[in-house]
């Protein structure tokens, strides 16, 4: 069964209703209904038709359909290539049949290729006033030279430069609860947990844990709604999953590795061992985040 069918079907039952009254209601076959909520979405007519059923599916259960759809993307099935073509051929059908609207594009694509071409004759003339060479001052101490600059990017590559590195986002960490009293020139504070990004692959994000034995995750939703599956290690046998409006928190303790797969990450405040995470730069709904507390190295 996929989540998409699980988050239907668990907003069908809460409501009382049965797939005869879905059917009743939106008017789709039975077996199509029963299709969707375990996933089967090769048997549903077509990838026009996948969608719609699943919208008015949501809409019966009282859900909201775009946001159903947005937030399952990756689960919907593929569009067929012949229906890409068959798109792509009206769409060169209706062009020919109206040369109004190819002669628009033929002069939006001109004027900018003309803007273009006067951008590139401005950097030649500045470049060539400057010696042939553009410098920029360099502060001391944070370029190495001969090192590569390593950016992840949202698919999941990463671009390389001969130049400089790019150092791994900064540890966080979280100063220990005070005990008694103490001067703030006398102490030190010790962080109890460190969180450090490791690696991005396409959607999935990988952290590291130092400074504790367990994983504990408080998840609360900012805006809107996010819906959330956590499991420990890799893998979509999910320990807790649900549907959290906005304000509403969730807790879930773990052993030495969680797997947490966000509805909609940028809605969703994301502590681990009471470290926040920040989960503004995730732009794939869903986004997968994996976390794996790091042994100490004893010397």
């Amino acid at each position: 069964m996929s989540e998409l069918g699980q988050v239907l079907q668990r907003a069908r039952e809460e409501k009382g209703i049965t797939l005869d009254d879905i059917q009743r209601i939106t008017k789709i076959q039975r077996r199509y209904l029963e299709a969707i909520e375990r996933g089967h979405f090769h048997v549903l007519p077509g990838h026009f038709y996948a969608r719609a059923f699943i919208k008015s599916y949501a809409e019966a259960v009282g859900l909201d359909p775009n946001h159903i759809l947005n937030h399952f993307q990756s689960d919907l099935p593929a569009q067929p290539p012949t229906e890409q073509v068959e798109r792509l051929r009206r769409r060169r059908v209706a062009s020919a049949n109206n040369p109004l609207q190819a002669g628009r594009w033929v002069t939006k694509t001109l004027l900018v290729l003309f803007i273009a071409l006067i951008i590139g004759v401005i950097y030649f003339a500045v470049v060539n006033n400057n010696g042939g060479q553009l410098t920029q001052p360099v502060p001391s101490g944070t370029v190495n030279p001969g090192a590569e600059i390593v950016t992840p990017g949202n698919g999941g590559g990463a671009s390389t430069s001969p130049i400089a590195q790019q150092p791994k986002p900064p540890s966080i960490t979280t100063p220990p609860p005070e005990t008694g009293t103490s001067t703030p020139d006398s102490a030190t504070e010790t962080p109890q947990a460190t969180i450090t990004f490791e690696s991005q692959q396409g959607s999935m994000y990988n952290y590291s844990l130092q400074g504790g034995e367990k994983i504990t995750v408080h998840l609360k939703v900012k805006e809107g709604t996010s819906w959330f599956g956590i499991s420990e290690g890799k893998g979509k046998n999910y320990v807790d999953q649900d549907t959290l409006k906005k304000d509403q928190e969730k807790t879930i303790e773990l052993g030495k590795s969680a797997y947490i797969r966000l509805g909609k990450p940028t809605a969703v405040e994301l502590k681990v061992n009471g470290v926040l995470v920040d989960t503004s730069k995730m732009k794939s709904m869903p986004s997968n985040i994996t976390i794996k507390v790091k042994e100490a190295v004893t010397q």
